[in-house]
């Protein structure tokens, strides 16, 4: 909104934060700012004749593009579609404000048909582009574009604004959605957070105690997908890891038994790391935790033996 105010707004920015961190709301809040009656200085308002529109949906000069029907991606068609509206006079002025959501899913053909509208954007048009990964963007799109990263908050943060959200068991819905709050919020009745985290529980006493592998991969079956579970299982022993590494004794003191379990848990972590990378859906749940966590077994028992030798 300072760039709006000195008239420095770039013509099109992109938007990159994981999904589930708020980009929509943001893209859509800034949308409205700029188009309110009273921008740059009060804006959004939430009085004016504009505002309402906003609220309403039916603002003429805000152009959304988001996946159509079962689509998993934005098609070319859409992109001419938009490009088309985007030459048009604004109804209300300054901006005819465009937000494109899941830009990353963009097939080539419709990158290369926004790419004119990015290079000629034409009087007024400001072109939002929203990406889970902006990686997948061909780089002649995003050296035209300004990038703002959206992070994720704090643990903490998250945490009370799920309290607030009334999210049952908010901590495990956050690590269910890797910290991604509107994405905890939404999937949190989807799921059985008190069963998941029943499975936390079993996990870390199997890679700390050396619990029952067999009944940890059924239990997990029954409340999660292979991707899911196997995030998780990486995501917790990650953070065991560094509890560790913080609560472990300097490098030149620490015991054959510290720098044992160092080892298991790097050997464990890079495990989990194969198992994502290699997954295939045609395998069931159970059958592939139940040779990832044999494999993890495995491991404990050949590092103590290193240990001991």
């Amino acid at each position: 909104m300072r760039a709006a105010t000195a008239e420095r707004l770039h013509h099109a920015y992109l938007i990159v934060g994981r999904s589930g961190v708020g980009k929509l709301d943001f893209a859509s809040l800034l949308a409205h700012a700029l188009l309110c009656e009273k921008a740059p200085d009060k804006a959004p308002c939430g009085e004016c004749s504009r505002c309402a529109l906003n609220a309403a949906g039916t603002h003429p000069d805000i152009n959304r593009l988001d996946w159509i029907d079962n689509a998993r991606v934005i098609s070319v068609d859409q992109i001419r579609k938009l490009t088309s509206q985007l030459t048009l006079t604004t109804t209300y002025g300054p901006y005819r404000v465009a937000i494109v959501n899941k830009a990353h899913t963009m097939t080539r053909a419709a990158a290369n048909g926004l790419l004119k509208t990015l290079e000629e954007p034409g009087a007024g048009v400001i072109l939002i582009l929203l990406a889970d990964n902006d990686a997948h963007l061909p780089v002649t799109i995003r050296s035209r574009c300004q990038r703002v990263v959206l992070p994720l908050p704090e643990k903490s943060q998250a945490l009370e604004w799920l309290a607030g959200q009334k999210v049952s068991n908010p901590e495990t819905a956050l690590e269910f959605a890797h910290g991604a709050p509107l994405l905890a919020r939404d999937r949190a009745s989807e799921v059985d957070l008190g069963a998941i985290s029943d499975v936390k529980l079993r996990f870390m006493g199997f890679l700390t105690r050396d619990f029952e592998s067999t009944e940890l991969a059924r239990i997990t079956a029954d409340v999660l997908g292979t991707r899911d579970a196997l995030t998780l299982f990486l995501q917790w022993t990650t953070e065991h890891i560094k509890t560790a590494e913080l609560s472990a004794p300097n490098s030149r003191t620490s015991s054959n038994g510290h720098r044992s379990e160092r080892r298991f848990l790097s050997r464990a972590l890079e495990r989990l790391q194969d198992a994502l990378r290699l997954d295939n859906p045609s395998l069931k749940t159970q059958t592939v935790l139940e040779g990832v966590l044999a494999d993890i077994r495995i491991m404990r028992v050949r590092t103590r033996a290193e240990t001991v030798q």
